[in-house]
């Protein structure tokens, strides 16, 4: 695991900035950020994010699945496996949690009318809000990217934005709280280093054999 660090400074240290700020933003009350978030949207913002959000769908693993294939070929098979773990972490602990979502917290308090809902955009209102899986998933994807091409400054930055911009994505289109998006990102780098740690196990194991 320090390898895995010394390998990947720049991914790890936004992801340390961020971690960090985060706490501090956990202390706002439940729903603020959103309200702040809805307060400034923009034409641009809206359409961006509503397409961007995608990324932590199948949608972003089979992309990276295709690159992984033309430049690691093992490492790409660890893509689907990844997209698997990912779903299962996040439907046991949504089931675990059983939160409401943004909608149905801002029904429940009477603030719904303080919130300009993006058209288009489906609206869910059940106990699924904690933790996001959006965000885990993305995570889990780029973190498992800019670990599989280690020491290249450009690509973990690249890889760490987007997987923010996902987290950001799931707040600004009100379908998740600041708390199930950062849990949501330690679970999906967490998933992200395990499949890559399991992965070079394999790999030096079928060297040792050849």
């Amino acid at each position: 695991m320090q390898k895995l660090f010394k390998d990947n400074p720049w991914f790890f240290g936004v992801f340390a900035v961020f971690l960090l700020i985060g706490i501090g933003l956990l202390t706002y009350p439940q729903g603020d950020l959103l309200i702040r978030l809805n307060d400034h949207r923009t034409a641009f913002a809206d359409q961006f994010f509503r397409l961007f959000t995608r990324v932590g769908e199948g949608y972003g693993y089979a992309v990276v699945f295709l690159i992984l294939l033309v430049y690691k070929r093992r490492a790409a098979w660890g893509v689907p496996l990844l997209g698997i773990g990912v779903s299962l972490v996040a439907g046991a602990t949504k089931a675990l949690f059983h939160q409401p979502r943004p909608y149905r917290y801002f029904e429940q308090q009477g603030l719904l009318a303080q919130l300009d809902f993006i058209p288009g955009i489906e609206m869910h209102k059940g106990l699924t809000s904690f933790p996001s899986g959006h965000t885990m998933a993305a995570f889990a994807l780029f973190s498992f990217l800019a670990f599989c091409f280690p020491r290249k400054p450009w690509l973990s930055l690249t890889c760490i934005v987007a997987a923010l911009l996902v987290g950001i994505s799931r707040m600004y289109l009100v379908q998740h709280f600041f708390k199930d998006v950062y849990t949501g990102a330690l679970l999906g780098v967490t998933l992200g280093a395990i499949a890559y740690q399991l992965l070079n196990q394999i790999e030096q194991k079928l060297v040792l054999k050849a």
